[in-house]
């Protein structure tokens, strides 16, 4: 008998985290940085499962972290199958951009209200007219999170590319001079777009790594290590008080999300 689709699709998520369905948490912070699943594994203590995929299940918070490596097809296959979770209530990308309006500075945390789909992988899922947007419901909790935190959270659109080494192109880098793009990186149009058609709450909290554009931005290794031990504890404390506070008013966010959907 041939599996069905439903069937099929679970059983992606348990071979892909090596973790079982009943074992995730309501709420799901999503990365594509081992180093951040690492430090969220050894603040918290929680379950830790690897597949393809890395997972940190913290029952004790209802919250659980993935790594789902980089680039558009991952994010959308991760959205996919959490789509399919019966007790699945939000999700919050937990990730770095390179910014390219001049208005931010490294260190600076960015919640993105919209995404530019220069990626190829979202026309499987929605059509090249829809939007790519976030659920702003989620979204509100992301910046109250970042205010919490004593920053300014920067909102606007970013661009998403599936290109990984694009900053030596000088056509690209001249479009991206021309657009009003508050800053780049590769999944969240994915993200966002997957997860509309699934109906999946989803919001982002995204660091400010580099400046590409700028004289000596673009991020090499040693600008990456400080990165990550400057900005990644902070990054995560900002994520899981978004996660605490979806958590604790979650009948008031999912009144809020009918109407968006």
């Amino acid at each position: 008998m041939t599996i069905k689709e439903h069937e099929y699709i679970r059983q992606t998520l348990e071979r892909y985290t090596n973790c079982r369905l009943e074992d995730f948490c309501d709420h799901v912070l999503i990365t594509n940085f081992k180093q951040y699943i690492n430090h969220f594994h050894d603040r918290t203590k929680g379950e830790y499962f690897e597949g393809n995929f890395g997972i940190v299940n913290v029952k004790e918070i209802n919250c659980t972290m993935i790594d789902f490596s980089i680039g558009s097809p991952q994010a959308a296959l991760v959205i996919n199958c959490l789509a399919y979770l019966d007790n699945l209530k939000s999700v919050v990308m937990v990730g770095m951009c390179g910014g390219i309006d001049d208005i931010l500075e490294i260190g600076d945390f960015l919640i993105p209200s919209a995404a530019i789909r220069g990626e190829g992988t979202s026309r499987h899922y929605l059509p090249p007219e829809f939007p790519a947007i976030p659920a702003s419901s989620v979204n509100l909790f992301c910046i109250g999170a970042v205010k919490k935190a004593g920053f300014a959270p920067r909102c606007g659109i970013v661009y998403t590319t599936d290109r990984r080494l694009w900053e030596f192109d000088d056509k690209f880098v001249s479009y991206l001079r021309q657009q009003r793009i508050l800053a780049i990186e590769m999944e969240l149009a994915t993200l966002f777009s997957v997860a509309y058609k699934y109906e999946v709450p989803i919001g982002s909290i995204m660091l400010v790594s580099d400046m590409p554009l700028q004289t000596r931005g673009i991020k090499d290794k040693k600008l990456q290590d400080e990165i990550f031990s400057k900005y990644m504890d902070i990054h995560l404390n900002i994520a899981l008080d978004a996660v605490y506070q979806l958590n604790t008013k979650w009948g008031e966010v999912e009144r809020k999300l009918k109407s968006e959907w």
